[in-house]
């Protein structure tokens, strides 16, 4: 039982840890978000998903992936508030498309420095890999042993300018 606390107590912190990084990240780069705190929900969950970057977590006491899922409007205020305004945010073009990269770097590096702070230690990422699609969609296989999370964010106060934050932790 005092092992399943001190899960219990890591993942709750690797949870905190990436989804205020996702606030305070947006913040600086010029974008405003809205936790959805109602949405979160366990598994993954991230409709109308036009644009994804994933990377994988590794270290001591921690192995998992961390997955930004954009919706199309999403992806539209990340990319000016990145690059102001010099880019078109297009989908299917590779420079707009690398700032989904850039910005799971600057959340997870941010989350790692708070981590460490908090006395994690040995943790380290993967650089991101990029998908775009429509309805982009993760799925897991039944006999996964993971917890999964989905953070969900708006963009401002639009329900269709949203991020989905999907943290996947192995047990």
């Amino acid at each position: 039982m005092k092992q399943d606390k001190r899960y219990v107590g890591r993942l709750h912190s690797l949870v905190n840890a990436f989804g205020v990084s996702m606030i305070k990240i947006s913040e600086k780069v010029g974008v405003s978000l809205t936790f959805n705190k109602g949405g979160v929900c366990l598994g993954v969950s991230a409709p109308g998903s036009r644009v994804a970057a994933l990377l994988s977590l590794y270290g001591e006491g921690a192995h998992g992936t961390i997955t930004f899922f954009l919706s199309e409007k999403a992806f539209a205020s990340y990319v000016n508030g990145m690059t102001g305004g010099m880019l078109f945010p297009d989908p299917e073009e590779p420079v707009a498309v690398s700032v989904a990269g850039e910005l799971a770097n600057m959340v997870s590096g941010n989350a790692l420095t708070t981590l460490s702070e908090r006395g994690f230690s040995g943790l380290d990422i993967t650089p991101p890999q990029l998908f775009v699609g429509t309805n982009i969609k993760s799925l897991r296989l039944p006999e996964d042993k993971m917890d999964t999370f989905t953070l969900p964010f708006y963009v401002g106060n639009d329900r269709e300018s949203i991020v989905h934050q999907v943290l996947l932790f192995r047990k």
